[in-house]
């Protein structure tokens, strides 16, 4: 039996899987990597970053009992920084997706977004990292002092973590490289007016492959690991499938949560975006939505309470609740199908204790998802099979909130894990056992339907 290493290097850390041909899991690693969070500005260290992910990789080649086949990498998505293409030393801090340090600098007027949208999939939003990119080529002095000698390069932190983790030059794939706003869907490229509009250079930028492709060989001091798959972290739970399926609708439940649903054709829609999967033919695409407040939404509650939520303990605290308050969940902004700032994050109604006020993040998640996928339903129609992966679909309270507001069983995966398994699905080209699934009832609920409507009378009407 060979065995397949996966790594993901998410907002919290980064992690190192160990999975054998029956997708069974053998061994994990897991390093955090702080944030610092400066009101508009998210940001962490690429040397932390780097060290977290060598660490992870080196606990579990030493861990493997035989050799190891061959390595996927999913990035987190829109996380950009510069650094110098010689020696690989990292220029600036690596910029979050979450951070919104240009969203007043860069406001394009409604035809050139759709002009932007056309031609890359995604949505204009202060998420991207190609106004990022473009506020450290002004702001930053070493940045400035490595373009003027000819040696800077700077894009998807993926692309970076490539040519240090094999020691090559820096390469990314077209999810990553999607992200940033500068890639072209007609060419599977970097696109020249794209990165006039955001003036980022093309010559600055690392050139993009396929994401199955060969990135080269993972260096270790026992083995080299061939790295064969690099994604953006959410554009592999299609994958569970083996393949994309358009009659799934992969939900994960992260810092934020993700909704993917395959589609048939290049279908761009203005509240949802077109990610790009594969690039046979003329593109494997999903349709996308983007709710910002997930596990994010539990660390602004923790910060409020000036206290942690254990989350072995989130299911426990949250049953103790009577009728919580409705949350109006707009941590990070309001992603999709809304794509506005919304009003500031608040609790309404009578908030008893901290228990209601845990119910009602929670239940604000699920709404929040539930008003997404009524607005994809609309597009592509209903799905036969809802997937639910991440860490938060650890807590029963939440999954079974969303098994009624869908009024649909769920399929939850036993270990959370889909990233990573979706990253040995993808390499494996089949699907991941039924058996690694768990099925999570409906129920109806009546009370929940009403909160849900009154809920959405609060919010920003839909665009």
């Amino acid at each position: 039996m060979s065995l397949t290493l996966t790594l993901d290097c998410g907002g919290h850390g980064c992690q190192a899987l160990l999975i054998d041909d029956d997708a069974e899991i053998v061994a994990e690693a897991f390093r955090p990597v702080a944030s610092r969070v400066d009101g508009v500005r998210v940001e962490q260290d690429a040397n932390e970053i780097l060290e977290a992910m060598r660490a992870v990789i080196a606990e579990l080649v030493d861990a493997a009992c035989r050799s190891i086949a061959v390595a996927g990498l999913a990035v987190q998505r829109g996380n950009v920084l510069c650094w110098d293409k010689h020696s690989g030393d990292a220029l600036s801090p690596v910029i979050s997706w979450r951070d919104r340090r240009r969203s007043s600098h860069f406001a394009p007027d409604r035809e050139m977004c759709r002009q932007i949208q056309a031609a890359n999939g995604l949505r204009v939003s202060p998420y991207a990292g190609a106004a990022k990119l473009a506020w450290c080529l002004e702001q930053i002095q070493t940045v400035q002092a490595a373009r003027d000698r000819g040696s800077l390069c700077c894009g998807p932190l993926g692309a970076w973590l490539v040519k240090q983790l094999c020691g090559g030059s820096a390469a990314v794939d077209d999810s990553l490289a999607q992200r940033s706003l500068l890639w072209s869907r007609a060419r599977f490229d970097w696109d020249e007016e794209l990165c006039r509009v955001f003036a980022v250079p093309r010559q600055l930028l690392p050139p993009v492959r396929a994401s199955r492709s060969d990135f080269g060989e993972i260096r270790m001091e026992r083995q080299s690991v061939p790295l064969r798959l690099l994604m953006g972290d959410q554009n592999v739970l299609p994958y569970l499938d083996g393949r994309p399926d358009p009659a799934c609708l992969s939900i994960n439940l992260g810092t934020g949560a993700f909704l993917l649903r395959p589609m048939s054709d290049q279908r761009l829609a203005s509240r949802f975006q077109l990610s790009i999967l594969d690039r046979t033919g003329s593109g494997v695409y999903a349709l996308e939505a983007s709710v910002h407040g997930a596990a994010s939404a539990l660390e602004w509650l923790e910060q409020k309470r000036g206290e942690g939520i254990p989350a072995e303990d989130i299911d426990a605290i949250a049953a103790k609740a009577g009728t919580p308050p409705l949350f109006l969940n707009t941590i990070d902004g309001l992603g999709s199908p809304w794509w506005q700032t919304g009003p500031e994050p608040a609790f309404v109604g009578t908030v008893e204790d901290s228990a209601a006020e845990l119910a009602a993040v929670l239940e604000s998640m699920a709404f929040l998802i539930r008003a997404n996928v009524d607005a994809m339903t609309a597009l592509a129609g209903r799905p036969e099979r809802v997937r639910v992966s991440g860490g938060l679909s650890r807590s029963e309270q939440l999954c079974g909130l969303l098994a009624s507001l869908l009024g649909t069983d769920l399929l939850r995966l036993r270990s959370g894990e889909g990233t990573a398994l979706g990253l040995w699905a993808a390499l494996q080209g089949r699907a991941v056992p039924g058996s690694a699934f768990v099925r999570v009832p409906t129920a109806s609920d009546s009370s929940l339907e009403q909160r849900y409507q009154a809920w959405l009378k609060l919010m920003p009407p839909l665009p």
